[in-house]
């Protein structure tokens, strides 16, 4: 996901003037871990159900297929990717990567990674980043894309069901194709309308929302209960939804898929898991609690 910049300069300066409605920097950690997680479990999240896949290899590269999700988009102090931060790849030990805690899993030896997502993508930018993994050989492959299929001017904008489907279909089908060894992590595309009920009352986030102007089929009237915003919010959540079932049956199957039962999807993120430079993207404790979550799938199914 990637929200417009040709109105930061107005952002940033009604920013200043803003501060004290509710500006907040990124989350301290959790303070309590369990032995078998590097990061605390967030009892709100739902028990994935991926498929088996249990295999004692040391995972010596990573690569990160998808969109600004795993780019660790406005994480940073500045606008804009900030890989460092990334969910997948990152090596800032306060996110605690899917690569940090490989290297924790596996004595110490850290995987080398592969950042292929791109800022903005749609599932059609999929095939590419997969071209580009299959040149790389990594032994494990995550893919979270879907959230700018639906972030777009009108819900007539949005990707069909049908492309969505055939796209990633495509892709996986290609990806294990290409590397029968590799284990492939599909992420569920989350609920963006989550967002709201957690900060459509803060009004900076309103007034970042309505300046950037970026996912108007969820962010237009965020407090809005009237009929057409309803039913606006209903056809984006519907369409994710079909997103996810198209997730599930393209990985079925394909040997060393594995999808993460709808545990992305089912996130609800807290105000501090919000990037206050947007209150779109994930903060730090927002990309943290996102790598727990998909590192549990991963133990699950034994590649953790």
């Amino acid at each position: 996901m990637r929200l417009p910049r040709r109105t930061l300069l107005a952002a940033l300066t009604a920013l200043v003037a803003l501060s004290a409605a509710g500006c907040s920097g990124p989350a301290a950690a959790p303070a309590t871990q369990k032995a078998s997680d590097p990061v605390a479990r967030s009892t709100g999240t739902p028990t994935p159900t991926p498929t088996p896949v249990p295999d004692a290899r040391p995972i010596t590269s990573v690569a990160a297929l998808g969109d600004s999700l795993s780019r660790g988009y406005d994480a940073c102090s500045h606008f804009g990717d900030c890989t460092a931060r990334s969910w997948v790849t990152g090596t800032d030990s306060t996110v605690a990567s899917i690569a940090t805690r490989l290297a924790a899993a596996q004595g110490g030896n850290r995987p080398a990674v592969h950042n292929d997502a791109l800022s903005g993508a749609p599932v059609a930018d999929l095939d590419r980043q997969v071209s580009l993994a299959i040149a790389q050989q990594p032994q494990l492959v995550t893919v979270l894309i879907g959230a700018n299929d639906v972030c777009r001017r009108d819900l007539a904008s949005m990707t069909s069901a049908a492309d969505y489907a055939a796209a990633i279909d495509a892709g996986l089908r290609r990806l294990t194709a290409a590397l029968p060894d590799t284990t492939v992590l599909v992420a569920s595309v989350p609920d963006v309308t989550n967002l709201l009920p957690v900060a459509a009352g803060n009004e900076t986030a309103r007034f970042l929302w309505g300046a950037m102007g970026g996912c108007r089929t969820v962010l237009d009237d965020p407090r809005s209960d009237d009929a057409a915003a309803v039913a606006r919010r209903d056809a984006v959540r519907a369409r994710i939804d079909e997103y996810n079932t198209a997730l599930e049956a393209a990985c079925t199957g394909l040997g060393r898929c594995v999808y993460d039962g709808g545990a992305l999807h089912d996130y609800q993120p807290t105000m501090a898991q919000l990037s206050p430079l947007d209150y779109f993207h994930p903060s730090v404790a927002g990309l943290r609690e996102l790598a727990a979550t998909e590192w549990r799938v991963l133990q699950e199914a034994g590649r953790g």
